[in-house]
């Protein structure tokens, strides 16, 4: 509570006051500089060895940051309130889709949203800021899918229900041409995995899929990954944790479904957009799925912001990240 109480007054704190302690020693890696509010904000954040985490601790882990992001606000706000819709889908009706309906759309198009967390952690409650926020800038319908997660649901269950999200969508009007797939981190990861699923079965694709830092290859060796390896929120050993929890066995790192990175050279995938971060231990695997996706004579554009971290688009509070996010969410607007 305490500490909640300072990363909030944080946020008050002038940018300029923060530089003047950050030129003392500033945070330099491959030539760029990491941004000096996020820096500050990062020593005021807890430090946790997720990986360390039994699988019997997992689901507490969740209701813990479930009730954190309740108290800790570092999304901003939007100016006006969204209409929500939930709904229950699939067989049993058990699959929650919320609906976030803007105060004005602009276009027939929706969004099929997946969050991150690893396909471990967080639910569509806690990218709820995140998602309200977008909507109203892209003045577009979310759909928000709150998938199983893992190791209680492993891979491919969620590209499974994120399948049947689609159909549910179809079923009742929207046609396939008109739904864009959007995530972070394994949210981005789980909207990949979907559009090479219908690839790899040669049927109509989504319209396009926007992926915000991508998690992609499960061996996690990439040059990025080591130099981030610690200190920027992801950590290379949480990383290895994720994979683990999702993977049914080794055999999935060779399913381009399951590592992005063994995209088919002949399969069509949806216009693309990925983000990435300056400072992410994933950036890497993010600019090589990018490429194989350039070589595969797909649109695809990638939108690197340098000085930035795994994470920023849910912490827009953050001045450079909003600056980011609003950066983005106008080139997102721009293909829908």
């Amino acid at each position: 509570m305490i500490r909640n109480f300072f990363i909030n007054l944080f946020f008050s704190i002038p940018i300029w006051i923060i530089d003047i302690f950050y030129n003392l020693k500033k945070d330099i890696k491959r030539e760029n500089i990491f941004d000096s509010q996020s820096k500050f904000l990062f020593a005021l954040m807890p430090k946790f060895d997720l990986h360390k985490v039994e699988d019997n601790e997992i689901q507490e882990v969740r209701d813990l940051i479930n009730s954190k992001r309740k108290d800790l606000r570092l999304a901003t706000k939007t100016k006006k309130k969204l209409e929500t819709k939930d709904h229950l889908i699939g067989v049993k009706n058990n699959l929650l889709l919320r609906e976030y309906i803007p105060y004005k759309t602009d276009n027939e198009n929706i969004i099929l949203f997946f969050h991150g967390g690893g396909y471990v952690l967080n639910s569509v409650d806690t990218h709820d800021p995140t998602v309200s926020y977008f909507s109203e800038k892209l003045r577009t319908k979310i759909f928000s899918l709150e998938y199983s997660l893992s190791p209680e649901k492993k891979f491919p269950y969620a590209t499974n229900e994120a399948l049947t999200a689609i159909n549910w969508l179809c079923e009742r009007g929207v046609n396939i041409n008109n739904i864009s797939l959007c995530g972070d981190s394994a949210g981005a990861h789980l909207a990949a995995s979907v559009t090479h699923t219908i690839a790899n079965e040669n049927r109509q694709n989504v319209h396009s899929q926007f992926l915000i830092y991508p998690m992609c290859d499960p061996h996690c060796k990439s040059n990025s990954i080591e130099l981030f390896k610690e200190g920027y929120l992801l950590t290379k050993k949480a990383m290895e944790w994720f994979w683990d929890k999702f993977r049914n066995s080794l055999a999935d790192n060779d399913v381009n479904t399951f590592n992005l990175l063994l995209l088919e050279p002949e399969k069509k995938i949806p216009k693309t957009i990925i983000v990435t971060a300056g400072f992410d231990p994933l950036l890497d695997e993010a600019e090589k799925y990018a490429f194989l996706l350039h070589k595969n004579g797909t649109y695809v554009k990638q939108l690197h912001y340098p000085s930035l971290f795994h994470g920023f688009a849910n912490m827009t509070r953050l001045k450079s990240a909003k600056k980011a996010v609003d950066d983005f969410l106008l080139e997102y607007k721009e293909i829908l």
